[in-house]
């Protein structure tokens, strides 16, 4: 089956799957109680794996914008590059981004820039083509990531965070390349696409902003892990670096997609949806 693609005006954005994973609630929001998670498994069944666990998906975009291919996130990767997160996420089975990436038509030299919503194992996992060569997966692009997720991540900090070493394998080859772009607030990538702070997943969590022809989307990194989190701004995910802000930041991409009537895609839910509003409430609406 060939990837989901989705226009925004002149943009055209394809969903790109990674893999997918199940993760137990009580882990993954643990103060949120167990009798809160029936309506929303009713609304949203394609989102949990049964009564008990989340159903995650680990999707990257393609954005082609102005004779530019700008490719979100790298996902999980495979037991060469990232070998720790795909035996946590991935149960020791590689990721599928690059055959995603050439059926949607693309070699990994046709990409200009990998932007990186965050510097967490699951979203940097293809970065780099592992082995004793370990260089960047994509030669000609330059890698786009937030200054603060270096100070909060960067070796020796991964192991102690995540039980697990990553940055080695996957981004220190891109700093000794001098491919690495390091942001501090908003950034234009095309006059269409900008990027944009939205922290507290991590210190330097960034979403992007799409605006073409009168059509807006939001592409979220991890800003949200379920669509319940629409209308529950409130409750934190377990790996929110910093929950109260976590919590702010989720409230206020609600706002602003409610308000600009914008598409948004949630990289751990599939696909693009809507803020829609029903009996007071701001829900989800999957397209």
């Amino acid at each position: 089956m060939p990837p989901s693609k989705f226009s925004v005006g002149n943009v055209d954005i394809t969903v790109l799957h990674d893999a997918e994973s199940a993760l137990p609630l009580n882990q993954t929001f643990p103060n949120v109680p167990a009798d809160s998670w029936p309506p929303y498994q009713q609304r949203y069944p394609e989102a949990f794996n049964g009564a008990d666990n989340l159903r995650v998906h680990f999707e990257c975009y393609l954005i082609r914008s102005q004779g530019q291919s700008i490719l979100v996130d790298t996902g999980l990767g495979s037991n060469a590059t990232n070998p720790g997160t795909v035996a946590i996420f991935g149960g020791g089975n590689d990721g599928h981004l690059l055959a995603e990436l050439a059926a949607a038509g693309l070699k990994p030299e046709d990409v200009d820039t990998v932007f990186l919503t965050h510097l967490h194992p699951d979203h940097v996992g293809w970065n780099t083509t592992g082995g004793a060569n370990n260089s960047p997966s994509f030669p000609k692009a330059r890698y786009v990531a937030n200054q603060a997720d270096v100070g909060a991540f960067k070796s020796p900090l991964d192991e102690q965070i995540f039980g697990f070493k990553f940055w080695e394998e996957t981004i220190a080859p891109l700093e000794r390349a001098g491919v690495l772009d390091l942001l501090t607030g908003e950034k234009t990538l095309t006059s269409e696409v900008t990027a944009i702070p939205t922290p507290g997943h991590t210190p330097g969590s960034m979403s992007l902003a799409v605006v073409s022809g009168g059509e807006r989307a939001l592409i979220m990194g991890d800003v949200f892990h379920n669509p319940a989190q629409i209308t529950e701004t409130e409750w934190a995910f377990s790996f929110d670096t910093d929950p109260a802000q976590a919590i702010q930041t989720r409230g206020r991409m609600v706002d602003r997609a409610e308000s600009e009537n914008a598409a948004m895609a949630i990289c751990h839910t599939t696909g693009f949806g809507k803020v829609i509003r029903s009996e007071g409430r701001r829900y989800w609406q999957a397209w």
